[in-house]
């Protein structure tokens, strides 16, 4: 049987070395994560950025620990805890309809092999939207998640929960991160 549209001997020669090299330039459509995942012992540590045009509702010196297993990301990926007792090593919260949505794909700024999407419950007031970036160089960057601001005329709602944003850059280090 001959294929549809058969190549010639010097298109064949031409054409298996450029799928191989485009296979592998594109990475063969995954990457491997799995350097990402905390050994026991081991945390992700770091400091909210300070500058209040991109915090709100975390102090200026919070501190956060995060643990993560990338091989758990939809049933128990990780826990995160902040050293002002917002977050109490609050579990992150796999959202699993993004397994079936192009959001799962998120992609912004340079030197991210990954950003991941998951919910997280502080100790006080609705869940919020943590999203784990997995940057090139190991580490990671946290950025939390909740409310947004008021319309004019618009009455803030109890149910809504004091607004949150904070980035969180982040080092791999062994310990519990100071606290």
């Amino acid at each position: 049987m001959h294929a549809p549209f058969p190549l010639s001997r010097s298109a064949r020669t031409v054409a298996l070395p450029t799928l191989v090299l485009l296979g592998v330039l594109s990475g063969g459509g995954c990457k491997d994560i799995s350097r990402f995942t905390t050994r026991p012992g081991e945390s992700y540590c770091g400091n909210v950025v300070p500058a209040g045009f991109v915090r709100q509702g975390f102090g200026p010196g919070v501190r956060m620990r995060m643990t993560l297993d990338v091989d758990h990301l939809d049933s128990s990926p990780g826990m995160i805890g902040t050293d002002d007792g917002l977050f109490d090593y609050a579990n992150l919260r796999p959202i699993p309809q993004l397994a079936h949505d192009t959001l799962s794909t998120l992609s912004f700024g340079e030197g991210r092999q990954r950003n991941l999407l998951f919910g997280i419950t502080p100790s006080q007031g609705p869940m919020a939207l943590a999203v784990v970036s997995l940057l090139d160089n190991g580490d990671v960057e946290v950025r939390i998640l909740r409310g947004a601001g008021l319309l004019p005329g618009e009455e803030p709602s109890p149910a809504d929960g004091d607004q949150l944003y904070g980035i969180f850059p982040m080092q791999r280090q062994t310990g519990t991160c100071g606290f």
